[in-house]
């Protein structure tokens, strides 16, 4: 079994170790994510070796750790209020002193008010109330023997009370978490949260049991000092406290050694107490402990795929994503370059700490609804890839109607010049000339991000020689140019703007508005297309659209009072309204 030095303590959503390498907080922020701060600082007793004298040194140890301890709390905390305001004392503060001299002003303040607190907690109070019995006449050592009983109790009915808070209750779970994974630790054990979920909560080393054993020591050392007068004792207390601690510190070290029966002994009522201050903790705060222990000893651990999935499942799970398990495997598989069954067939196989980090970054993305093709920059569509991104609407499996229907007016063995109008990511233009290798593709969108986008998919497809991207506010440009089609396709944007802000939450936070707002009635693009089109269209040419589910009639109407005919309207599989066509009457 490995004897080693790690201590640590449970702070607000995370965990404080401290190791040979140094001090590390990691702390579950509110998003999910675990963040380790580390610094590279060394206890009092090593950085001033005067100060290692046994049965001295353990009250230096006691204020480095009670300043040390509150710095990490104020750190963890710190993830937690973002929204509240200063104070108008810690602004005061901030502009007289500057950010560290008033945090370190807060630091010692709040140090001394918790051991002012300490000592009348446990000094003062116990004291007082022991000097009530003198007037049985009882012998001095009896006295400080009610003493330290009315202490002890104190010590429990505060530790019970405590625990019962709902705030603390985790604090203790993350306690919980911190033992079981230095105990994994010094049993040589790779620190996994499966191995850690195996030892138990209660440990030796603990700062309860430090609590207890002071409790204890003192209860000798007091009782050597006979019994004077209230006041006189409390000062007594106080300036022997040092004393006590050091002796204390020592025997925790010489605890956290043996394995004697001696040691057990002693240790006993400690490590029941911790049936108080320790909770268990569920595998999220055994992670955080992990990530400490890691960053303190200076341990690189690489994660494996399983446990990257499962983590990445776990956080898209808890805010209601449907697909969270796929999602997980699609967002690793980009990251490590594999396709899903490798993953599914490799969860043993190590990742580096690169790409775990850049995975979390994608998942924090899909956790934020963004959508996935977006943070994969890919989509399917009639069986292509086509990249897309931000900027450009995702192509939909409805919007392969569109297409299957407009293929049908396209012979194979025909030249025709076809324009795709409103184009986005050049999906449906680029999928006509992938299935018909003889016509010519004139791609149209008015943004900067469609013209990136569609030019990247005519290279990806092998299309420069056939389709071309011209930037146009709808049909302007190529009426200009007296250009001539056989078919006009177009998915404009068609849903009503009163809608939008109902969509769900993937599609009206990212996807662009303009891509999706059709106006107050959700025709002003279909309008203005059909008038237009007559004077792009060759004889007989076709126009063909999507539509919203309830907008067939409102666009064939368009149509025919713009010289259309022979007009379609095409349901799609769930049986509501997707595609109109018509023909330009010669």
């Amino acid at each position: 079994m490995r004897k080693c030095d790690v201590g640590g303590q449970a702070v607000i959503e995370g965990v404080m170790m401290r190791g040979s390498k140094g001090l590390a907080t990691a702390v579950r922020t509110p998003s999910g994510k675990v963040e380790v701060d580390m610094k590279n600082v060394k206890p009092l007793t090593k950085r001033y070796k005067f100060l290692n004298i046994p049965f001295i040194r353990g009250i230096f140890i006691l204020i480095d750790s009670l300043i040390v301890g509150i710095k990490t709390l104020n750190y963890s905390a710190s993830f937690f209020e973002e929204d509240e305001e200063e104070s108008k004392f810690e602004l005061w503060l901030k502009k007289k002193l500057g950010d560290k001299g008033a945090n370190d002003l807060i630091v010692t303040g709040t140090m001394m008010f918790s051991l002012l607190l300490s000592v009348g907690l446990f000094v003062g109070i116990p004291t007082v109330l022991a000097a009530l019995f003198k007037r049985f006449g009882l012998h001095p050592i009896a006295l400080n023997l009610i003493e330290s009983v009315i202490r002890v109790g104190i010590l429990i009915l505060y530790m019970y009370l405590v625990s019962k808070l709902d705030d603390i209750y985790r604090v203790f779970q993350y306690h919980g978490a911190e033992h079981k994974t230095i105990f994994c630790y010094e049993n040589e054990e790779k620190l996994t949260v499966e191995n850690v979920k195996k030892y138990s909560r209660f440990h030796p080393r603990c700062g309860t049991n430090f609590l207890f054993l002071t409790m204890f020591v003192s209860i000798i050392v007091f009782s050597l000092t006979g019994w004077g007068g209230v006041i006189q004792r409390i000062i007594l207390r106080v300036l022997l406290m040092p004393f006590v601690a050091g002796i204390t510190y020592e025997l925790i070290k010489w605890l956290g050694k043996t394995d004697s029966k001696l040691g057990k002994i002693i240790a006993y009522p400690g490590l029941k107490l911790q049936e108080l201050t320790t909770k268990e903790p569920d595998e999220s705060q055994i992670e955080v402990a992990i990530a400490s222990l890691l960053a303190a000893e200076g341990i690189e651990y690489k994660k494996k795929i399983g446990e990257l999935l499962k983590e990445g499942a776990d956080i898209l799970k808890e805010v209601s994503i449907d697909t969270y398990i796929l999602d997980s495997q699609l967002l690793l598989g980009k990251v490590i370059n594999k396709d899903k069954l490798y993953l599914i067939t490799n969860r043993d196989e190590e990742v580096s700490k690169k790409s775990e980090k850049e995975y979390f970054e994608l998942i924090q993305k899909r956790k934020d609804k963004m959508p996935i093709k977006y943070i994969l920059k890919s989509a399917e569509f009639m069986g292509l890839d086509f990249n897309v991104e931000e900027g450009v609407l995702i192509p939909r499996p409805d919007t392969e109607i569109l297409v299957e229907e407009t293929l049908k007016y396209i012979p194979k063995d025909k030249d025709m010049n076809v324009c795709d109008l409103c184009c986005g990511s050049g999906a449906i233009g680029i999928a006509l000339a992938s299935f018909r290798e003889n016509i010519n593709i004139d791609l149209i969108d008015y943004y900067d991000t469609p013209k990136k986008v569609t030019e990247s998919n005519i290279v990806k497809h092998n299309l420069k020689e056939r389709a071309k991207f011209i930037k146009s506010d709808l049909l302007k440009v190529v009426i200009h140019q007296n250009k001539k089609y056989d078919i006009l396709v177009s998915n404009p944007p068609y849903i009503k703007e009163e809608v939008i802000s109902t969509l769900m939450e993937d599609v009206k936070d990212y996807e662009p508005h303009t891509a999706l707002s059709g106006g107050q009635d959700g025709l002003v693009f279909y309008r203005r297309i059909v008038e237009e089109s007559s004077k792009v269209l060759g004889e007989d040419g076709i126009l063909a659209f999507e539509i919203g589910h309830d907008q067939g009639e409102e666009v064939k109407d368009l149509m025919i009072n713009n010289g259309y005919n022979d007009i379609k309207v095409i349901k799609d599989l769930a049986g509501l309204d997707r595609v109109v066509i018509g023909t330009l009457k010669s």
